[in-house]
């Protein structure tokens, strides 16, 4: 267990966290939940940059990181579209990136499974997708956050904002179908 390693775990207990905290009816916890997510989204990125730079990397390493991004990226989508809490967006925008996230999670812990086990590494379009969920989420969250006024809404709710997110959501989906397409083209033979 090293730094990078505690790190992605660290990130999967947020991804467990955030979610709750966002869809409490307290502005507080759900300002600590956007600091958490932030706090989150960089130790993807730091535990990733110090496991390649200090030559940390473990097999470990490569399954609990992609593990922790879905935990939380999907958490966040799904309470972010729950119509019945927050309903930013409809179930439908996420229903692609889960199916992929999942599809892949399963793909991958085949992989471990066989006789030799093989780890695939994370590539250039799933780091994309990636960098592209951890940019939309938390747009997605401040336009939530500008709704969110216990007293009323003193300034009105700036359309451009959902259609910028709208955009966001639409390249989330993109880059995450592309990706997954990428990944089983590479490694379909691999099972």
């Amino acid at each position: 267990m090293n730094l990078p390693n505690s790190l992605s775990l660290f990130r999967i207990v947020l991804g467990f966290i955030v979610p709750v905290m966002m869809i409490t009816d307290d502005l507080w916890l759900r300002i600590w939940a956007a600091i958490l997510f932030a706090i989150a989204a960089f130790t993807d990125w730091f535990d990733g940059w110090y496991a390649r730079r200090y030559n940390l990397v473990t097999k470990l390493g490569k399954v609990l990181d992609p593990i922790a991004d879905k935990i939380i990226v999907l958490g966040s989508f799904i309470v972010l579209s729950s119509a019945t809490t927050i309903g930013m967006y409809s179930i439908w925008w996420v229903i692609p990136i889960l199916v992929r996230e999942v599809g892949i999670t399963v793909y991958r812990l085949a992989f471990l499974l066989k006789e030799k086990p093989l780890v695939v590494p994370a590539t250039w379009s799933g780091k994309a997708k990636t960098v592209t969920q951890m940019v939309t989420l938390p747009f997605a969250y401040f336009c939530f956050m500008l709704d969110y006024y216990p007293e009323g809404d003193p300034i009105g709710k700036p359309i451009v904002l959902y259609w910028i997110m709208y955009f966001m959501l639409i390249a989330s989906v993109v880059f995450t179908l592309f990706s997954g397409y990428r990944f089983f083209e590479k490694n379909w033979k691999n099972v």
